[in-house]
């Protein structure tokens, strides 16, 4: 993005609020929300597959010793695929949802364009994503997605914008920290439960090494991979998360227009670089996430604007 001086935050929060909920920016956010969805379908379908091997490969090598092969080709096969096809498909659609979803934050903020984002959608392909105008309202109030950013109606401008840069970097911060944790937690456990029964089960080592370990080894490395991709991407957020709140109501150095096209490219790369997180966990966190954003966007709106008692 070209950073420049050139952009003039809106007069206060409320404007932030009344543009959030117009159509024209609920729209946006209803098609970053579907094509994000579309992501997590392609992962759930790797996932299922890793799932199945993991599942299936110790019980094969018990009943059927000599298919050591067979299992290491089906999941080399399975692996290679996800890798290739499936992941350009959620990469695809997490990269056009995210420049979707700088699109709302553009509107909402009345700043302006920066780089062309080559993975943005034509507009046809957002109408069809959302679906009729007429249903957009009915459809954002469904899915519980009007009120997105919580901030003073008092809040000057610039102080308004950097609080919900902030609760969006920090609202994924807290997302991917649980997903790491979820995910870490399954891993360790499935190792377990995978030994555990190899042993039970009374393999010797060669078919327990070639029958389970080997198949499973590529499964478990994109598993890892994964996980690691969580922990680097959720630093990465509550660093800027941090960043932010330093400026905000720091007299100082206060936050200018400047510090917000900056962040705003940041929180772009950091969506489009993320690893997809589970609707499940996703549904499971939202409510207990967002009282704790908005606790904390009116804790920062104090401190950008202390109160004579």
């Amino acid at each position: 993005m070209a950073i420049g001086s050139d952009y003039s935050p809106p007069a206060t929060g409320s404007v932030l609020l009344q543009r959030q909920d117009e159509v024209d920016a609920l729209r946006y956010l209803i098609a970053q929300k579907r094509m994000y969805s579309r992501a997590k379908r392609w992962l759930g379908v790797r996932w299922f597959g890793m799932l199945v091997l993991g599942l299936a490969a110790p019980i094969v090598a018990v009943i059927w010793p000599e298919s050591a092969v067979v299992v290491g080709s089906i999941a080399g096969a399975w692996i290679f695929m996800g890798r290739t096809l499936l992941m350009f498909l959620q990469k695809r659609n997490t990269e056009r949802a995210a420049a979707v979803q700088e699109q709302f934050d553009f509107y909402v903020y009345e700043m302006p364009q920066g780089t062309k984002r080559p993975k943005l959608p034509p507009l046809e392909d957002i109408a069809s994503a959302v679906g009729p105008d007429s249903e957009i309202s009915k459809v954002s109030s469904r899915e519980k997605l009007t009120g997105w950013y919580v901030v003073s109606v008092n809040d000057p401008g610039v102080t308004a914008v950097a609080i919900a840069q902030r609760s969006n970097a920090s609202y994924s911060y807290r997302l991917l920290r649980t997903t790491g944790i979820v995910w870490s937690s399954v891993a360790v456990l499935w190792a377990a439960l995978l030994t555990t029964f190899c042993v039970v089960a009374g393999l010797s080592l060669v078919t327990f090494l070639l029958g389970v370990v080997l198949p499973l080894l590529p499964a478990f490395l994109d598993v890892t991979e994964y996980i690691v991709g969580i922990i680097r991407s959720g630093r990465d957020r509550l660093a800027l998360c941090r960043e932010i709140e330093d400026k905000i109501g720091n007299t100082q150095d206060p936050v200018t227009p400047e510090n917000l096209r900056v962040w705003q490219e940041s929180l772009f790369e950091l969506r489009r670089d993320a690893p997809t997180v589970p609707d499940v966990l996703y549904k499971l966190q939202r409510t207990k996430n967002e009282v704790a954003m908005s606790s904390a966007a009116a804790q920062l709106s104090q401190r950008a604007n202390p109160r004579e008692e």
